[in-house]
């Protein structure tokens, strides 16, 4: 029997406001007019760039980016300067091209990943609720809507697109505790995991591919560590942006300041050469070189930006305008 894990997390984080009101396409186009409407659009560019050109899926991506445009971009109320529609359309503008470019995939791999892209981050807010396997609790309501999404799109019949879309959601799970073990993405263990949850998985072709499908979907999720420079480090202000709003803190405190001088340094330090390291060969093969291009200026402008506010506190606004500036 093919495995059924990763788990199905739909009964216990149903939908929420955004999804209930943006049921399909065209209630969303309908409800949030010419933006939304412009943004599937792109999306469905986007997906026919890289020879993407099945309706339900371009759909079921474009719908995807519309409720989290609604929920955390520029379609709502509660703005996450990282975690929003900019990022999906980096990833399907930019870098999935990139990385079909070096490895030429399959229709149905071309779809899967693609699908990651859009869904994968559709929840942001999440409490856990699903016990103590590995997923993160964002992951997993994430990837219960999508599987609604996917059923509601048509797509919900095709195993091996749900399975995809699974593991691979599952597989963006990224832990920066103090573990050793379990640093970085998921999908570097969840072989292993599938080991021990789904035996016999590895004599399934479609679950094989599947899981391999989710390394090369962590590698893109994390491929901001092979953009140009300045890019680079316009994604890691966004993200020290980010967790200032979702603590709490104004970017014109001290206190947000302190915090800026850890994450741009130290953290975008651990992060590039401890957390992110790639899962595929097709990852390394697409981002490896820039990757390890960005890693010495991390290093030497985190060095920097800490010898700066050393001597001196700086708000957070101070700092990141420091951080951009040794960028450029």
């Amino acid at each position: 029997m093919a495995p059924l894990m990763p788990l199905d997390y739909r009964p216990v984080y149903p939908a929420d406001d955004v999804e209930r009101a943006l049921p399909d396409l065209e209630a969303a186009t309908l409800l949030l007019g010419e933006p939304a409407k412009l943004l599937a659009q792109r999306v469905a560019r986007a997906c026919q760039r890289v020879g993407i050109t099945r309706e339900a899926v371009l759909q079921a991506a474009s719908l995807a980016t519309i409720r989290l445009a609604r929920r955390h971009g520029g379609l709502g109320q509660d703005f996450h300067a990282y975690h929003n529609e900019h990022h999906v359309l980096e990833l399907l503008e930019i870098k999935l091209p990139a990385l079909l470019a070096l490895t030429p995939l399959n229709t149905e791999d071309r779809e899967a990943l693609a699908l990651f892209c859009a869904g994968h981050d559709l929840r942001q807010r999440e409490v856990r609720l699903h016990g103590d396997d590995p997923v993160g609790a964002n992951e997993a309501a994430s990837l219960a809507e999508f599987l609604r999404l996917l059923g509601d799109a048509g797509l919900g019949g095709e195993p091996g697109l749900a399975r995809a879309t699974r593991y691979s959601i599952v597989g963006s799970t990224f832990a920066t505790g103090t573990d050793e073990n379990t640093l970085g993405a998921f999908a570097h263990r969840l072989g292993p995991w599938l080991d021990e949850t789904a035996p016999g998985w590895r004599d399934d072709p479609d679950a094989t591919r599947a899981e391999h499908l989710a390394r090369i979907a962590a590698d893109l999720d994390t491929s901001n560590v092979a953009s140009p420079y300045p890019d680079f480090a316009e994604s890691a202000i966004s993200l020290a942006t980010e967790i200032q709003y979702r603590s709490g803190r104004s970017l014109s405190s001290m206190e947000a300041g302190t915090s800026c001088v850890g994450f741009l340094s130290a953290g975008q330090e651990r992060y590039v050469f401890s957390l992110q390291r790639f899962a595929s060969r097709e990852g390394r093969l697409a981002f490896g070189a820039l990757r390890d291009t960005n890693a010495a200026r991390v290093r030497a402008h985190g060095s920097a930006l800490r010898e700066t506010f050393e001597s001196r506190a700086g708000t957070g606004e101070e700092v990141i305008a420091r951080f951009r500036e040794l960028a450029q």
